[in-house]
C-alpha cells in the first residue's frame, strides 16, 4: 500500500506536466521558437513517467539509449530551474507542494534513467 502511495505522489507532477505541455503545444504556432523546447520537455515527461512506472511495476521499458540520454539531459536542465520557482512560491501553498513533488519525481526519474543506461551497456 505504501508503494502505491509513493507511485501516485511521484506520478502526479508528471501527469500534470504532460497535460500542461500538451495544452501549451496545441495553442502554439508550429514555427514558434519555443515549440521545439516544449516538444523536448513533453517527450522527457512522457518517458520519465514511463520509466517510473516500469521501475515500480516491473514492466519492460522500450526506449532507446539515445532517447534515455536526451531525456536525462532535459530533466537535469529542469532540475536546475525548478528551485528558483520554489523560492518564489509561498510557504504552504499548493504551488510549492507541486514544485517540491515535481523536483522529487524528476530526481527519481533521472536516477532510474542512469540505472537503465548503465544496465544497457
Amino acid at each position: 500500500m505504501a508503494e502505491l502511495t509513493i507511485i501516485n505522489i511521484a506520478m502526479i507532477p508528471k501527469r500534470i506536466s504532460i497535460h500542461g505541455n500538451e495544452n501549451a503545444l496545441t495553442n502554439m504556432k508550429p514555427e514558434a521558437p519555443q515549440t521545439k523546447l516544449l516538444e523536448k520537455r513533453l517527450k522527457a515527461a512522457r518517458i520519465g513517467a514511463d520509466i517510473l512506472l516500469a521501475q515500480w511495476t516491473g514492466k519492460e521499458l522500450d526506449v532507446s539509449k539515445a532517447d534515455l540520454m536526451e531525456v536525462k539531459k532535459v530533466l537535469e536542465g529542469l532540475l536546475i530551474t525548478l528551485p528558483s520557482f520554489l523560492e518564489k512560491s509561498k510557504a504552504g501553498s499548493g504551488q510549492r507542494t507541486y514544485i517540491k513533488r515535481r523536483i522529487k519525481a524528476y530526481k527519481v526519474a533521472v536516477f532510474y534513467i542512469e540505472d537503465f543506461i548503465e544496465s544497457d551497456e
